[in-house]
């Protein structure tokens, strides 16, 4: 399996992995409060739909589009929940051009943090 920071699941609870606990505490907090987020948006239970109903293998592009903007919807609740210094040092350790379907760029993201 791929290493992992942290992920949380449809059943609402949060997995951390390995990478975890690299992080510092600052940033530990801010992607609890990030998958937190995903968890009170549901975010897990709508991509696993999309996934049962073949959806997210015939409409790719919307299926990625649909998680990025997960993505930062859980990242605003983690900056609504006070940790946006954390999360922005967090993405900005990871570089700030990393991308993946599904993901915005971790710059896309702290702009988009920054408001």
């Amino acid at each position: 399996m791929k290493p992992f920071v942290a992920r949380s699941t449809p059943w609402g609870t949060i997995q951390t992995g390995a990478l975890f606990d690299r992080l510092t505490p600052l940033e530990q907090q801010a992607v609890i409060a990030h998958e937190e987020g995903h968890i009170r948006f549901h975010h897990a239970r709508t991509r696993f739909r999309w996934i049962l109903t073949g959806k997210a293998f015939f409409q790719a592009e919307r299926f990625y589009a649909l998680c990025e903007e997960q993505e930062m919807e859980a990242d605003r609740y983690a900056a609504w929940q006070g940790h946006a210094a954390g999360l922005i040092t967090f993405l900005f350790r990871q570089g700030l051009h990393v991308k993946s379907d599904g993901y915005p760029t971790h710059k896309q993201r702290i702009e988009a943090i920054h408001g």
